[in-house]
């Protein structure tokens, strides 16, 4: 069509009222751009983790479910370094054009609120989140061999012998809490450095430690039905599906503050990403913990999983960072 307005044009026998419209005609002909979508491109999912840990097991176990959820490949990367720096300023520098995604622990995070500063160059709240994926409470294991002499909880908490606790990371969220429980109770709760959970978990086996504190997942649990440890109790309101017969902090009379003692994995995207690429990534994990497959995965590792909103997980984090950072001199000998 064109060609032919063009051969009349120049053959001189084209009005003028049709030359002042060609140019609107021929924007009205061309192919409509479509509009962008998104993602147009591979995630980069990166995780706060190790070839092989938790947060590396669990990431990659997800990643190729939340793929198909987003339509593109998710791909996996860890990134770790000393106190976790290295993670956050990657997802810090990364394009905010939503295509990184952050995978980190909870209390990695909460670290940098109750302790502002230090190795981490920036304020880590100014990385929005997208969602959290949240599994169970926190527990209080002792050790089958203890020299403590106690069984239960109510013993713990009126033990008058020093109590031996795991300190197996930059703020071991159970053990911390427990510290503020010993200064409100009286007993004296003393950490025990060990470089990792496994190390952790070993020496509980051992009784070098009497009290281990971690999220009861399957390979815990394992642990206590073979008799190496046994639970003391649960952070929270509400006692754990999985352990039934073991009481919660509210029953307890602990500080409703440390109910949300749990094990939250976040995450989070560089500053500046648009909402609406937060809604669709939401949207997509939402899916992803969702799926009968990733279900199954998770009934059969024994993790229930749940997940808060962003704004639900924000307001938990900050209110949890307030009051860390309130009772930060009650346990100043976790903070490293």
């Amino acid at each position: 069509m064109e060609k032919k307005w063009i051969a009349r044009l120049l053959s001189g026998i084209v009005p003028v009222s049709v030359l002042t419209a060609l140019p609107l005609l021929i924007a009205f002909t061309q192919p409509a751009q479509a509009a962008e979508t998104f993602p147009s491109k591979s995630i980069k999912f990166t995780i706060c983790g190790s070839a092989g840990d938790a947060f590396d097991s669990v990431g990659r176990a997800i990643s190729p479910t939340l793929a198909k959820k987003l339509g593109v490949s998710v791909l996996p990367v860890d990134i770790k370094g000393p106190m976790n720096v290295d993670f956050f300023n990657a997802i810090r520098e990364a394009a905010p054009d939503g295509h990184t995604l952050g995978f980190v622990g909870g209390w990695e995070w909460l670290y940098y609120l109750v302790k502002p500063g230090g190795p981490l160059k920036f304020d880590v709240a100014t990385l929005p989140l997208v969602l959290a994926m949240t599994t169970y409470p926190d527990c209080v294991f002792l050790s089958a061999k203890s020299k403590l002499g106690i069984k239960t909880a109510q013993e713990l908490m009126s033990c008058k012998l020093p109590i031996r606790v795991a300190d197996y990371s930059g703020l071991t969220p159970g053990a911390v809490a427990l510290k503020i429980v010993s200064k409100d109770k009286g007993f004296d709760l003393r950490p025990v450095v060990l470089n990792s959970f496994s190390e952790a978990n070993m020496a509980t086996i051992r009784g070098d430690v009497d009290i281990l504190t971690a999220t009861p997942s399957g390979t815990l649990l394992k642990y206590v039905r073979s008799g190496d440890y046994s639970p003391l109790f649960v952070w929270g309101k509400e006692r754990f599906v999985n352990l039934p017969n073991t009481p919660c902090s509210r029953e307890l009379g602990i500080s409703q503050d440390l109910e949300g003692v749990m094990l939250r994995r976040l995450f989070p995207v560089p500053p500046g990403v648009p909402k609406d690429r937060i809604a669709k990534l939401s949207e997509g994990i939402k899916a992803t913990l969702t799926d009968p497959g990733v279900v199954a995965w998770a009934k059969k590792a024994e993790q229930p999983l749940t997940y808060e909103t962003a704004e639900e997980c924000t307001e938990r984090m900050a209110s949890l960072g307030e009051f860390y950072r309130k009772r930060s001199a009650d346990f100043q000998e976790f903070l490293k």
